[in-house]
């Protein structure tokens, strides 16, 4: 009895490992990362001046500083890299869609510019050119390409933009890839850092009344009323932006404000009338005093 349930045992002891191996889950790169970087994050720095004398490299493989990319126009930062196998293609195509929401005539290259610098020091500028390729003709506006760029970069300026921003990235040497936040940063047209969005939807959730979006908004906010339309300056004074929810709520202030004008403009307005009807009446009871009597001779 005893041997044989020793030969029992070891018959199934080698099918023991392999069943576990053919029901254990294979791990996919990315997964398994159950513990959060902290270095991983955002940290705002509204406010903060760009360093815009950086140098890059364009997609034409020509050398360009910040500066000139901005150009003078509200600006919308993206830090990406090109080889992204998810992140990064998710914010870019989040960010187009975005744009393409815009109306006829506040387009990238003439309203604003849009700058998208890879962290990754590896990357060329000839994988640059393809994704502006590739994402000018998913954007589908003319002139976008004069004021839509992508950048690469030698590790330093990488690391100055970066830390400028508030960006926090690692590489992780087992995937193979960087862990990086996901968002967008709008710059104004001197280079100062005004908003900024996380995710990888800029739009939608983001709305305000009237079909303005809080990404257009804050285009036209940061520009200092050089764009947009004169709704959206007039939304500009009644709406303040929110820096726990990133969207534009109703300015209470300026309600409560407002109200107290209107109270008094109202409470006045009703003195005048009461003092105009005063004197009116006054005016006709004393013409009626004054009126001679029927039959009354001189």
């Amino acid at each position: 009895m005893t041997r044989r349930l020793l030969l029992a045992v070891a018959l199934l002891a080698p099918a023991a490992p392999r069943a576990a191996a053919q029901g254990a889950p294979t791990q996919q790169p990315g997964e398994g990362r159950s513990v959060p970087n902290p270095e991983v994050k955002i940290d705002e720095h509204v406010g903060a001046q760009l360093p815009l004398g950086l140098v890059f490299r364009n997609e034409r493989n020509e050398e360009v500083t910040l500066g000139q990319c901005v150009n003078g126009k509200p600006t919308i930062l993206v830090l990406a890299y090109y080889r992204c196998p998810m992140n990064c293609t998710d914010v870019l195509n989040g960010l187009v869609e975005a744009l393409r929401l815009f109306p006829p005539g506040f387009d990238a290259g003439t309203a604003f510019n849009v700058v998208v610098v890879s962290f990754d020091p590896k990357e060329t500028p000839s994988l640059a050119a393809d994704k502006k390729k590739f994402y000018l003709a998913e954007y589908g506006r003319p002139g976008a390409e004069n004021g839509w760029f992508f950048l690469t970069g030698r590790r330093e300026p990488i690391r100055e933009l970066t830390e400028a921003v508030g960006f926090g990235f690692t590489y992780d040497r087992v995937f193979k890839e960087y862990d990086h936040p996901s968002g967008v940063t709008v710059v104004t047209p001197s280079g100062t850092i005004a908003r900024y969005f996380y995710g990888i939807k800029y739009d939608g959730n983001y709305r305000v009344p009237g079909g303005t979006t809080t990404l257009r908004l804050s285009l036209v906010e940061a520009s200092e009323g050089k764009t947009g339309s004169l709704l959206d300056r007039l939304i500009l004074r009644c709406y303040r932006f929110d820096y726990q929810s990133h969207k534009y709520t109703p300015n209470v202030m300026l309600a409560v404000r407002a109200a107290g004008v209107l109270t008094v403009l109202t409470l006045a307005a009703a003195v005048v009338f009461f003092k105009v009807r005063e004197r009116r009446t006054a005016a006709a009871r004393a013409g009626g005093s004054a009126k001679p009597e029927e039959g009354a001779t001189c």
